[in-house]
């Protein structure tokens, strides 16, 4: 049956767009956001928003988060007030969470989710394309103009500016479930010509691991590597096809690390920070001789990421139960105190964000913020694994084993996002915010989704 113009989803707008807002800039990504929050005031009365466990742990979250920023701040002062006030635009993304899930689930779900990864395909293959573009310009830049400004220009900013040098992050956050939409669409709608569809997508697989690589962002590179591995391990369509493809990107891998020796050195500095016992970042000129005895014993702490991490721990120790509110790392981290921190690195101790999510949730949302936001990505985690266990077993139709690919590759993606051992973007930015509750949200839907399939295949739901 045809699809008609108007059964586009209204309440799946703000997915469809954020992978093109967040290519064009923070004042877009807020405009989406704005429009979610509209779709969700005219929605209001209709909107059917889930009473399960993980929902009410969420709005728990959103709630501490904006009560830590009102008892933390001074409203005398201007900019404290403002402060409140973008504690609650933070709502935006709880917005978008419930707006999602309140998709409507009928004949042109498929559709529309058809739409939104179309939208993700073209966004992922405009990046890809400028971003090596921009790697083999003899200046480093991309089509826009735009020139890497970083302290380290070899880090690729692709199409984000000249500043941002996430064109990896987006590839892997948003990029990666619209590359297995494509190879399971194609797989399953379109398989005449095997060797050919094999040739075409094993070379565009490849393409997208290797400006992966290539971009110098080494976490965003391992996370591909991890969402990958996790993939495979769970599907059970096309399997030998993704080991291929994994075991030639490993040969070529070898090759680029063997000699490209700008992607060598990043690669061997991050083993240094983690391997070697002397190691470190900083100027040991500018170091006073009493600032040499807060060397730490574990090196990687006597570094910036470390003086980061340190000095987390102190704040939380002096606001233990509800952290120090939004920006609350930014506005104190430069107290005196905090300089005795057992690192060498005391002085790079600030920052606009502790460069790790957990820590930067403990810190700004306290112990009970934490409490509940953890138990909130372990029950939508679980609860994920579950079904896709046992859609796994089960026979389904062609289009939901493409949307069936779809959600365990969010769910890979997710889980290398929550990663706890990494470096991180701002849980709360707009821009790596956005990639973050982009996959919270649509793991949320496509577990509703399945929810409902799974009891027409006359199966139980999975329970928690």
């Amino acid at each position: 049956m045809p699809v008609k113009k108007n059964n586009l989803d209204i309440s799946l707008i703000p997915i469809l767009l954020l992978p093109i807002s967040i290519i064009i800039g923070q004042a877009i990504i807020s405009l989406v956001l704005l429009i979610c929050a509209l779709i969700f005031i005219i929605k209001l009365k209709d909107l059917k928003i889930e009473t399960s466990t993980e929902n009410y742990f969420l709005l728990f979250f959103f709630i501490i988060l904006i009560f830590s920023t009102i008892i933390n701040n001074d409203f005398q002062n201007q900019n404290n007030f403002k402060t409140f006030f973008k504690s609650l635009l933070y709502l935006k993304f709880l917005i978008l969470y419930f707006i999602t899930l309140d998709a409507k689930i009928n004949k042109y779900f498929f559709y529309n989710l058809k739409n939104i990864f179309i939208i993700i395909f073209i966004c992922l293959i405009f990046v890809l394309f400028d971003t090596l573009y921009q790697y083999f310009h003899p200046q480093k830049i991309d089509i826009f103009g735009y020139k890497a400004t970083l302290e380290n220009a070899n880090r690729l900013t692709g199409p984000f500016g000249t500043d941002e040098a996430i064109p990896g992050a987006y590839l892997i956050k948003i990029g990666f479930v619209g590359l297995i939409f494509l190879n399971y669409f194609i797989f399953e709608k379109y398989n005449s010509n095997k060797i050919f569809l094999y040739t075409f997508l094993s070379t565009l697989n490849l393409i997208f691991f290797i400006g992966i690589l290539l971009s110098g962002e080494r976490i965003s590179f391992l996370m591909a590597l991890l969402s990958s591995l996790i993939f495979i391990i769970l599907t059970k369509r096309l399997k030998l096809f993704f080991i291929t493809i994994s075991s030639l990107f490993f040969i070529i891998f070898i090759y680029i690390l063997s000699s490209n020796q700008y992607i060598q050195e990043r690669y061997k500095i991050l083993g240094k920070y983690f391997l070697a016992k002397d190691f470190v970042t900083i100027d040991l000129n500018k170091i006073s001789d009493d600032d040499h005895k807060k060397k730490n014993n574990i090196n990687f702490l006597n570094n910036q990421w470390g003086a980061h991490y340190l000095t987390s721990i102190e704040m939380l120790k002096d606001k233990p139960l509800l952290g120090s509110g939004i920006k609350g790392f930014t506005n104190s981290c430069g107290n005196s105190k905090y300089e005795n921190i057992r690192s060498l690195a005391y002085y790079k101790r600030c920052s606009s964000h502790p460069h790790n999510l957990y820590f930067e949730i403990i810190v700004e949302t306290g112990i009970l913020g934490f409490i509940t936001i953890i138990i909130f990505f372990s029950i939508i985690m679980i609860k994920s694994l579950k079904q896709i266990i046992i859609l796994n077993n089960i026979k389904i139709s062609s289009e939901d084993k493409i949307i069936l690919s779809c959600f365990i590759a969010t769910f890979a993606v997710l889980t290398s996002i929550l990663w706890p051992a990494r470096s991180s973007g701002s849980f709360f930015s707009n821009m790596n915010g956005s990639m973050i509750w982009f996959s919270i949200s649509l793991i949320s839907l496509f577990r509703r989704y399945f929810e409902l399939r799974i009891n027409n295949y006359k199966l139980s739901k999975p329970k928690i």
